[in-house]
């Protein structure tokens, strides 16, 4: 038995050799390859031909960042997914900040997911460091974009899934969405990862039709980006950026490209937060562009989101122009909003939008236009209503009215005393500072 034992522990041992020698890659190339992926994922880890003669000995084990580095390097050489249990590696080693940004298949959104929510539930946000990677969501987009629907979309674990599982989804994605506009992002977005973490998850390894996998994989989506907004709200962009990049795979996978203009959308906003102009313009447009055939709303959502870049990066002509084809969108929409996702997406979510680009834009009359219009959002949407008041004092900083200005300033502190957002928190300090708009 002690034979037997020592025969597979070799055999193990001799895995990662067998493997470089099949692909004719030496230690040092394959140590110089690891170390490239390392590079490429923002991870501080160095690796050179004495960590892989190690690795090989079995002296020691890679971390979970090298060792998921390390298959990823041999399941593109190999054509092949390798795990690092086929190395004889502790199967534990996932490394959920690193493989959270790899674009995969619905497998890989759906384990990412899981571990997500599971690891925001007990608040373990800093195992993505904020670690935002902007060339990551280029790939992506293209692959979402361009490629069909996934043929297999229906799930064989052992639990089946009813339609009542999947609305029970929809219906909390709606309550904390609403839930988030009153408190901020920071308040209960680790109660709603929870219930995720409960309820979806056996659900996506359960046993679906494609018809309800299709609903399962939008209704997941949804909950999902409604948890990446909160995460961008909290100042989490790492966070957000990972839920949202799985969250298009299940959309891909299903081809609604309403969703996908969604998730384009979420990751303008997040290039605008790290102040990269050109990227935030490059998300709008795609997001015009995946909202080709969509319905009206989702449009016009896509065109204030322009309007929005156009102003952040100084081009008022291009604002206005946007404008209007959001507003002529929402005119041609029906009395019924679709999809249900925008089911908070009304006229004065919209003129509030386009009133800030305006305001940004250095546009004031049609700001102010905008604002009037904008007014009208129940009272208990705290969040949304004291953003109401940032562009108001915005817009009379325009107009030269410093008292105003300040006054709106105040109103705005105050409004927002009980809320947890540190994006709102961030935006009213540089208000009361006095400095102009410079946020999305």
């Amino acid at each position: 038995m002690v034979r037997s034992g020592l025969g597979t522990d070799r055999s193990r041992t001799d895995a990662l050799l067998r493997y470089l020698e099949q692909l004719g890659w030496s230690q040092r190339g394959f140590a110089l390859r690891v170390y490239d992926r390392c590079k490429a994922m923002g991870l501080p880890n160095t690796v050179s031909p004495s960590t892989v003669t190690r690795w090989c000995s079995k002296e020691t084990t890679p971390s979970a960042a090298l060792a998921a580095a390390a298959c990823h390097v041999l399941s593109s050489g190999l054509r092949q997914p390798m795990t690092p249990a086929s190395l004889g590696w502790p199967v534990d080693t996932t490394d959920v900040a690193a493989e959270s940004l790899e674009y995969r298949d619905v497998a890989h959104a759906v384990k990412m997911l899981t571990m997500l929510w599971e690891l925001d539930a007990v608040q373990r946000r800093t195992f993505v460091k904020n670690t935002f990677l902007a060339g990551i969501f280029g790939r992506a987009s293209r692959e979402a974009l361009v490629m069909p629907p996934d043929v297999k979309i229906s799930g064989l674990g052992t639990r089946s899934v009813a339609p009542a599982d999947i609305d029970l989804i929809k219906e909390q994605t709606r309550l904390y969405t609403k839930l988030d506009a009153q408190h901020g992002g920071g308040k209960f977005r680790s109660v709603f990862a929870a219930f995720l973490d409960t309820h979806a998850t056996p659900l996506l390894n359960g046993s679906f039709t494609t018809k309800l996998g299709r609903r399962l994989y939008g209704s997941v989506a949804d909950a999902s980006m409604a948890v990446a907004f909160m995460a961008y709200d909290d100042h989490l962009p790492g966070l957000a950026q990972r839920y949202a990049l799985q969250a298009m795979r299940l959309a891909q996978a299903i081809g609604d490209r309403s969703r996908i203009a969604r998730v384009h959308i979420h990751q303008a906003r997040l290039a605008a937060a790290q102040g990269d102009r050109r990227d935030v313009v490059t998300h709008a447009r795609t997001a015009m562009l995946a909202s080709e055939g969509a319905p009206p709303l989702v449009k016009a959502y896509a065109a204030v989101t322009e309007a929005r870049a156009w102003a952040f990066s100084a081009s008022p002509d291009l604002t206005l122009d946007a404008v209007d084809r959001a507003r002529a969108a929402f005119d041609r929409a029906g009395p019924e909003p679709e999809p249900d996702w925008l089911l908070w997406f009304d006229w004065h979510e919209l003129e509030g939008q386009a009133a800030w680009a305006f305001a940004v834009a250095g546009l004031d009359e049609p700001g102010v236009q905008a604002l009037k219009a904008a007014k009208g959002k129940p009272a208990v949407l705290t969040r949304d209503n004291v953003g109401l008041v940032i562009t108001a004092a915005e817009l009379a900083r325009l107009r030269g009215d410093l008292d105003e200005h300040a006054a709106l300033a105040k109103h705005a502190a105050e409004s927002s005393r009980h809320v947890m957002s540190r994006r709102l928190a961030a935006r009213i300090s540089r208000l009361t500072a006095g400095q102009p708009l410079d946020d999305f």
